[in-house]
């Protein structure tokens, strides 16, 4: 269930102040809010990234963030913790000076001269339990009433509440055991038609991966007992062996493997993608289990639920037509469709 963000700007005191509710449990919250490796997936609004995410989780420790836009604009946040309390709450200062000229001009008119100046703000953080879930509460206060009302001008609410929704979707991904990575889409167009995707290499070589991925099959026999080899070459050019075995179908609705590298090393982890119909459309769910807890760390640091993510929102593109610009893939690739 997803829940908006409630934010606040007090008439007596120079604050902004937003609440939210997330459906997972205080220390998962908590964890994905001060573990860099976490917290570099969601931090910033959806059309940022935060390629430098640094954090000592202690009081007078550092931090560092950067954000990072589509057009390559940085945004750095820095500052000092003055308190942390874990699972329960945190206190920080924030430096935003290092902010783009232009962005000081937006929420900080009146510093006369005085080049991108620091403003003195006070972020609060609580993490609070709200039956099964967690309410997290972000209080930060302004020097003056002017300037809180200048950032909430510029985009307060709205880069902090598209920045929890990216947070939202890190948890969902993440939460249902330490050896799990889950992820869901609901993508337009009914559900026989996704399902077919999932059988058509020439598709499956334009949408497959995440985005600047390219995939080519060697060998696809989408069956019970099946397999699916193929590589999926990097915007680097670096080559990605995959190797598929198919251990359950039923059509439209369900699909089951397992993942590894080639035909000697075939289980990384258990796939299974469930197709629901949801009003014309098909929820599609994609589950994931790891071998280990390690190796799901390791994944969400290389990039696996973003990765995901964008998977199916190609997916998604290639649905509606809008993803057509077919890439090479092996036309001599054993298909066999059961």
């Amino acid at each position: 269930m997803t829940h908006p963000s409630d934010a606040v700007l007090p008439a007596n005191a120079p604050e902004f102040r937003l609440t939210r509710v997330f459906d997972a449990p205080r220390a998962l919250v908590y964890k994905c809010w001060m573990n860099p490796g976490y917290l570099a997936r969601w931090w910033g609004p959806k059309t940022m990234v935060c390629p430098v995410c640094e954090i000592d989780a202690r009081a007078g420790g550092k931090f560092r963030f950067v954000m990072r836009s589509a057009d390559g604009t940085d945004y750095p946040v820095s500052g000092t913790f003055r308190e942390v309390v874990p699972d329960e709450r945190f206190v920080q200062e924030v430096d935003t000076s290092e902010h783009p000229e232009e962005w000081h001009d937006a929420v900080d008119p009146d510093r006369k001269g005085q080049g991108k100046r620091k403003i003195a703000m006070l972020t609060t953080v609580t993490f609070e339990d709200h039956g099964a879930g967690t309410r997290v509460t972000i209080v930060t206060g302004f020097p003056s009433m002017a300037l809180r009302d200048n950032f909430a001008k510029a985009g307060m609410k709205e880069g902090w509440s598209s920045s929890l929704e990216k947070l939202e979707s890190l948890l969902y991904a993440v939460k249902a055991s330490p050896h799990e990575i889950h992820s869901t889409r609901l993508l337009d167009a009914p559900v026989g038609m996704v399902f077919k995707c999932f059988s058509d290499p020439k598709g499956l070589a334009i949408w497959w991966g995440p985005n600047g991925f390219t995939t080519t099959t060697r060998k696809l026999d989408f069956r019970v007992g099946g397999v699916w080899d193929y590589t999926m070459h990097g915007p680097d050019g670096t080559d990605y062996p995959n190797y598929v075995t198919y251990t359950e179908i039923e059509a439209p609705h369900l699909i089951r493997y397992d993942h590894g590298t080639n035909a000697q090393h075939p289980e990384m982890f258990k796939a299974e993608i469930r197709l629901e119909a949801e009003g014309g459309k098909t929820r599609m769910k994609l589950h994931l289990t790891l071998t280990d807890a390690k190796l799901r760390e390791d994944m969400v640091a290389f990039g696996a639920v973003e990765g995901a993510w964008q998977t199916l929102s190609r997916l998604d593109a290639y649905l509606s037509g809008a993803l057509a610009v077919t890439p090479p893939y092996n036309p001599n690739a054993k298909v066999r469709v059961s």
